[in-house]
């Protein structure tokens, strides 16, 4: 429901299922489906964790069917902190790091989000390239030459903040 933009935005992507034997003729007495969720806020994923449980359970009860759900890996949403996000730029622009937001906000799930429940965080991204393979590609490698870039960011951000 909607463009990940929106703060409403919600989506269910259905990632597995599988259930009974290749034959003819005979119901399958087990399936299991698997699925991801996202939303960009924690209080929508709450919702549409309720609205797949319900419709789960009706369809269930109209074919007299039993039912159960689990949960794997949930992330909270990342929320940059404007402030931690004015102290990042300020480091990039300082260590002449080229920067931008042109492809925010992500989809991507992160376990960030759980830094930003114990202090005010921003995350950033060091791009390797457009030509380097994506990070969960089977072909990627870390490229080793992004440390000390990233090194230097981190460190001029630590510097501005201790004075």
């Amino acid at each position: 429901r909607g463009t990940f933009a929106d703060d409403d935005f919600s989506m269910l992507t259905v990632t597995h299922a599988a259930m009974g034997e290749a034959v003819f003729g005979i119901s399958p007495a087990h399936a299991e489906v698997w699925a991801t969720l996202r939303t960009r806020r924690d209080e929508r994923m709450a919702n549409l964790c309720a609205a797949a449980e319900a419709l789960v359970a009706r369809i269930a009860g109209e074919h007299r069917l039993s039912a159960r759900w689990d949960y794997h890996e949930i992330f909270v949403a990342s929320v940059n902190a404007p402030g931690a996000v004015e102290h990042l730029r300020r480091a990039l622009d300082e260590e002449g790091v080229a920067h931008g937001e042109e492809a925010l906000p992500m989809r991507a799930s992160e376990d960030f989000g759980l830094f930003g429940r114990s202090a005010k965080s921003a995350m950033f991204f060091l791009g390797a390239g457009e030509r380097h393979p994506a990070l969960h590609n089977p072909d990627y490698d870390f490229p080793d030459d992004l440390i000390p870039i990233g090194s230097r960011i981190f460190m001029r951000t630590a510097r501005n903040l201790l004075g």
